[in-house]
């Protein structure tokens, strides 16, 4: 039974092939011919049914006793398999007295209303049937059984099951039809225990811990042992493994070893348990460049069969740029290795340097480009076996130059289209960069307003598409194609912090604005804020924050427009911002009320911006602690004193994120003058210098991949016409604690004066980082992934000099250690930091947290 069971698979089609001739053709006539004189049944032998009704059968086929044969069965045998699993195996006529009697011989294939898994004990039966696509399916037909059986057994190793076993067993049931037993022998999960490599010798090991560089993290191997976060290894899955010896192969190919092979050997351990995985390479030998040259040329479609479709075909035309300077761009270069890598440098060179000119990259294309956009075309490569060379061409399509005619933006439902247009710096009627074009979109996806990180389904970022011109062949419009992001974050929480002791926050933030924006009535203004209906779209910043706490309480309201008066280019902005803090230190308590205003001027489509404005403040120190020994610079400055003066700063910003950066830079000089005649109680200048900087080191700068951050800072307040170190402990410098300094306590670095810190009037600052996602999430429908468990080794240096212009880097304090941040749906960091250098009396901490419930 379950040898003929087997062969079903193959004979079903065969005989569909074969079979199904009309009823006209066995009467010797045509279809045409016959149609007027088509012969009754008058009586039906149907063989081979045991479950089914053979009349019924029959007149699904068309044919019933007393009415005409039919005209054609092709369709009818097709629909029957289909939707019944019996197959018409012969068809045969009897010509007898009033008509024929139809002779059918069907194959009825077995059916089981309820299979059955025997054996499984790690997974339910649930889950075997959604393998086995039987989730809504109550029946199951015997030429199913082996593709079913192939299928839970490929989800079983995909598990990890290696050695599991399916067999399928048929047997006799009630009512005389066959059950489909499937017998499952699970056997043992099977983990990855240890991988190896075996002739690796160009690529060696090199570095240590997560700075190792091996051949596994080059190759983004699937297949891991043990680690710190697999214990027990990683599952061992064939096809993983199979692809991981692929992508080895294709590591060494791509560094110029044309001929390596790979090999994968595998020792299971005595119980089956684990798999030590050995890769066993032979590099061959490195292919050198031996000649590069670059050739053009235009794609033609020519009718090669009058009538028949048509064929693409290359004709080689000059060159619009002279191929030596587009040889100087190249990395590839005769004499060195043959690495892809290099190639798909030179691709992107080459693409910028078409697209000063106007040439747009064909893939940006709404629809087919043809001819008219920039093409890669491919590597045309000769390789010389013998002196182990390759000549290399780079073959493109150079297209046309392309004048804008059109910026439009698609997918704006909240955000006004100037609010995108003003980031452009490519105009209308000017050739179109496609250089230029991607860095204004950098500007777009850096403002947030079109980012969403929380988001649980597809969420595209920000796109440049071009389209062509009817009738205009050297025109092009652009296409910004934008969805709307998290924008409106409204935050009620509680939480604690290591330096802040506990806190509430009640906070609402707006960063895409609109103030003119109102909602239709009162009642429904919370609803339609966050349909983002009302106050939402025209690229202002509005925050209101409340937090009272154990150790701080503090409120704020900050309001900016970046382009007050319309002017799109160069726009003119506000700021306005006003803030109460009150802090209970050990030593004393501080109040603080701030408040600013000051004119913003952006420019190169807001990359840079300045700013001046005027700027007050009062301090409060109050309550010192009569007990301690306090500092001088403290005890100078108890009481209430009021700064008012002038600010300025300088900025650029050039991150691809704000929120969440991952590559770019930003920086900000800022400069502020307290002064009597403003109506201060002293004369103070304050200048800071920040730069941070951000490297990517993944492909994709959307997903989730280790980075490096690198932070430097400086600073100083000068006391105008007043006493040398008079500046007022409020305004000092401090460091330690939870950001920067990490591994001393908050206030912690020195110099002391008794148990506390003078501050410093002069600081120098930096900070290197090395992050990396412990855990992220895939993006649905993307190849892109969310992080959303974050790690980092950090080293902290700060300089700190209680005068001002004074730096003594023998006063040098360095920390280093390792933190671990969860980003989503908390933010929550955890710092461990231990001093390097440190002086006396400084105030050590290992371990720095903050936490916040949203």
């Amino acid at each position: 039974m379950r040898a003929s069971l087997l062969l079903l698979p193959i004979v079903f089609p065969a005989l569909l092939l074969g079979l199904a001739a009309p009823a006209a053709a066995i009467q010797g006539r045509s279809a045409d011919d016959a149609a007027p004189e088509r012969p009754l049944v008058v009586d039906l032998q149907v063989e081979g049914l045991r479950y089914n009704d053979p009349q019924r059968i029959a007149a699904r086929l068309g044919y019933r006793i007393g009415s005409p044969i039919p005209i054609e069965v092709t369709e009818a045998q097709r629909t029957l398999f289909r939707e019944t699993h019996i197959l018409v195996e012969s068809l045969d006529f009897e010509e007898v007295s009033g008509g024929v009697v139809v002779k059918l011989r069907l194959l009825e294939s077995l059916v089981d209303l309820d299979p059955q898994f025997v054996g499984n004990t790690k997974f339910d039966e649930e889950k075997l049937r959604e393998w086995a696509l039987l989730d809504s399916r109550v029946e199951v037909y015997a030429d199913e059984v082996e593709k079913i059986r192939d299928r839970v057994t490929e989800a079983y190793r995909r598990q990890g099951y290696h050695f599991v076993e399916i067999d399928a067993v048929m047997a006799e049931g009630s009512g005389g039809r066959q059950e489909i037993i499937f017998q499952i022998k699970e056997g043992p999960k099977v983990y990855v225990k240890s991988v190896q490599f075996r002739g690796s010798d160009s690529i060696p090991d090199e570095g240590i811990l997560i700075w190792k560089r091996t051949l596994g993290k080059l190759a983004g191997l699937q297949s891991k042992g043990k680690g710190l976060f697999a214990w027990w290894g990683y599952r061992y899955v064939e096809e993983v493994l199979e692809a991981d010896r692929i992508a080895i192969a294709q590591v060494y190919r791509d560094r110029g070893y044309l001929d390596a092979v790979v090999d994968a050997e595998l020792e299971f351990t005595p119980d089956r348990s684990g798999v030590h995985v050995v890769f066993r390479i032979d590099e061959g030998p490195l292919y050198t460049v031996e000649s590069v040259a670059i050739e053009a040329y235009e794609l033609e479609r020519v009718e090669v069969i009058p009538g028949g479709p048509l064929d693409e075909r290359q004709r080689r035309v000059d060159l619009i740029v002279p191929e030596q300077e587009l040889l100087d761009l190249l990395v590839l270069e005769s004499g060195g290795p043959f690495a892809q890598s290099r190639v798909n440098v030179d691709i992107r060179a080459l693409l910028d340097r078409y697209g000063r000119d106007g040439h747009i990259d064909a893939g940006s294309f709404e629809g087919e480009s043809g001819t008219a956009g920039w093409r890669f075309l491919g590597l045309d490569v000769t390789r010389d076996y013998l002196n182990k060379t390759v000549k290399v061409v780079y073959k493109i399509q150079q297209g046309r130059p392309f004048y804008l005619r059109f910026l439009e933006v698609a997918g704006n439902l909240n955000t006004k289209d100037r609010v995108i247009r003003r980031l452009f710096s490519q105009l209308e009627g000017d050739v179109v960069d496609a250089a230029k074009v991607r860095d204004d979109l950098r500007r777009v996806s850096g403002t947030g307003f079109f980012d969403d990180q929380f988001a649980r389904g597809v969420h595209p970022p920000p796109a440049v598409n071009y389209r062509t011109v009817d009738g205009e062949p050297d025109l092009v419009d652009i296409v910004v194609s934008v969805e709307e992001g998290r924008t409106i974050n409204a935050n009620l929480s509680g939480g604690v912090a290591s330096d802040q002791g506990l806190i509430g926050i009640a906070s609402l933030s707006i960063n895409n604005f609109d103030a003119q924006r109102l909602p239709r009535s009162f009642w429904g203004t919370f609803s339609e804020v966050y349909r983002k209906e009302a106050f939402v779209g025209d690229g202002e910043t509005l925050g209101i924050d409340l937090s009272p706490g154990s150790q701080i309480n503090y409120s704020r309201i900050f309001y900016q427009h970046p382009d007050i008066f319309r002017r799109h280019f160069d726009p003119v902005g506000v700021i306005t911002e006003f803030q109460l803090r009150d802090r209970i230190f050990r030593s004393h308590d501080e109040g603080r009320t701030f408040a600013r205003f000051a004119m913003t001027r952006a420019f190169a489509q807001g990359d840079w911006q300045a700013s001046a404005g005027v700027r007050w403040q009062e301090l409060k120190t109050r309550d010192l602690d009569p007990n301690e020994d306090l500092p001088r610079t403290l005890l100078n400055s108890e009481g209430d004193e009021a700064f008012v003066g002038l600010t300025g700063s300088v900025s650029v910003n050039k991150l691809d994120n704000r929120r969440l950066p991952r590559t770019g830079y930003s920086g900000r000089f800022t400069n502020t003058f307290y002064g009597r005649a403003f109506g201060s109680d002293r004369n103070l200048w304050k200048s800071e210098l920040s730069f941070d900087r951000y490297f990517h080191l993944g492909q994709d700068p959307s997903s989730a991949a280790p980075g490096i951050y690198l932070g430097l800072g400086g600073g100083v307040a000068v006391p105008i016409d007043e006493p040398k170190g008079s500046v007022n402990y409020g305004e000092r410098f401090f460091f330690g604690g939870a950001r920067i300094g990490r591994g001393f306590r908050f206030r912690g670095i020195g110099p002391f004066e008794g148990q506390y810190a003078l501050g410093g009037e002069t600081y120098a600052r930096s900070t290197v980082e090395y992050r990396f996602p412990l855990y992220a999430q895939s993006v649905p429908g993307t190849s892109r992934r969310r992080e959303v468990f974050r790690g980092s080794l950090f080293v902290d240096t700060v300089v700190l000099d209680p005068s001002a212009y004074e730096l003594d880097l023998e006063e040098a304090r360095v920390s280093a250690g390792f933190a671990l941040g969860l980003i989503d749906p908390f933010p929550v960091t955890f710092s461990f930091g231990w001093p390097l250098r440190s002086e006396p009396g400084d105030d050590r901490q290992v371990f720095a947290f903050s936490l916040t419930f949203r």
